[in-house]
């Protein structure tokens, strides 16, 4: 049983997230600017009200929790600080070698084993998600440079087709995988994910 505080609660993949913690018996806190919209009734959930862009609101919010997800998530593809936001708010509200696992993005990187049409479709996603990109690219830096033990958990399109149960995973996202991953391929893996030392302080690129 853990306890785990789960920042953008609310979002398609934050409720995903809590729902399977919660069936998994653990302990959840969810926080968000509005976490009253959760319909879970669940002894073992706990609300609390915070916006990442207040400076300080998570103080206090993320102690005496064994490991923190952040499912923040901008709206649109305009210019944002959403990741890079929210991800130093965290950081600042935590201890030194406590686990925090954030979800980013597989656009990020192109791995060695990509193919020709795989790096045309990479450049033209990039040019479309530029600015998400571009924060979340910060957010990522800012990890590596602190002293949490983190994990950048890196999905392919997020679609919500019904769970695989057997994603595809690239430790330190090096290799190639699948083009789409389900939330709920998600929620489970990065609940898994917060006892897998070989996730410590780098990248996974996952897909279904």
């Amino acid at each position: 049983m853990t306890s785990i505080a789960v920042i953008g609660a609310t979002g398609r993949t934050g409720r995903l997230i809590i729902q399977r913690a919660l069936a998994d018996g653990h302990h959840v806190t969810a926080i968000a600017r509005r976490p009253q919209s959760l319909a879970s009734t669940s002894p073992r959930l706990t609300t609390a009200i915070a916006d990442i862009h207040t400076p300080g609101s998570l103080h206090g919010l993320l102690d005496d929790h064994d490991a923190v997800i952040s499912a923040l998530g901008a709206n649109g593809r305009g210019p944002t600080t959403v990741y890079s936001a929210g991800t130093a708010e965290i950081i600042s509200a935590m201890k030194p070698r406590r686990r925090l696992i954030v979800i980013s993005s597989a656009g990020l990187g192109t791995p060695a084993d990509a193919g020709p049409g795989t790096r045309l479709a990479a450049r033209l996603l990039h040019q479309l998600m530029r600015h998400t990109y571009t924060d979340m690219t910060r957010m990522e830096q800012l990890l590596a440079d602190s002293d949490l033990t983190w994990t950048a958990v890196r999905p392919t399109r997020l679609t919500g087709r019904p769970a695989t149960g057997h994603p595809r995973v690239s430790i330190g996202a090096t290799t190639r995988v699948g083009n789409h991953t389900t939330r709920t391929d998600l929620a489970a893996y990065t609940l898994n994910a917060i006892n897998d030392p070989r996730t410590h302080r780098t990248r996974v690129a996952i897909s279904s």
